[in-house]
């Protein structure tokens, strides 16, 4: 863990950000920043494409990026590690688990247990039929399109709920034998003649 106190305040945290990365990646970041108005430009650029996500996330994105990587992150590296990592902490399986889950769900559909609404969803949009009929190479394409854009609209605020699928009913009514269905038709057709 980190003895780095987090700050609760969006510009602290990413002045914060650019003096670990400054500290991380000396020459890079010289050669990336060369002056103060590029260094605060990219700052406001930073500032305004990491408002949706907590402190926590964004810290310890970076965290993950400059103890993985021995160049320094550009914004959209640390935007997809910050996804990731709000889903993976929100339950929600990684792309490939999720395709998996929801090809999966086919045998017991209703009574499926999800790891995260949010892969019903995913497999509504790409279509079921289309998951449960077509290779798994065929539909992840389909379906990895779907992930990301609920995944952003959950970055963004959307919540979803349990899937919840109406009760059967448990006696089903006997179909009516021929004579009486004939019978029904002659009585519909009576009454649109008259």
């Amino acid at each position: 863990m980190s003895s780095i106190k987090i700050p609760n305040n969006k510009v602290e945290l990413v002045n914060l950000i650019f003096t670990q990365l400054e500290v991380t990646y000396h020459n890079q970041f010289h050669k990336a920043y060369p002056d103060k108005n590029s260094l605060n430009l990219a700052k406001q650029l930073w500032l305004s494409q990491l408002q949706k996500f907590e402190e926590k996330i964004i810290f310890d994105s970076v965290s993950n990026l400059m103890t993985s990587s021995e160049f320094l992150p550009s914004l959209s590296k640390l935007v997809i590690n910050c996804k990731e990592l709000k889903a993976s902490r929100s339950g929600i399986p990684s792309v490939s688990k999720a395709h998996q889950e929801a090809c999966n769900s086919k045998s017991n559909f209703e009574k499926f247990s999800w790891s995260h609404p949010i892969v019903f969803y995913i497999g509504t949009e790409t279509g079921w039929d289309f998951l449960w009929t077509h290779s798994e190479k065929d539909s992840f394409k389909e379906f990895q399109a779907n992930y990301d854009n609920l995944l952003n609209d959950f970055i963004d605020g959307k919540a979803f709920q349990k899937p919840n699928f109406p009760e059967l009913p448990k006696k089903v009514e006997s179909v009516p034998d021929k004579s009486s269905q004939l019978s029904q038709i002659q009585k519909l057709k009576n009454k649109l003649i008259n």
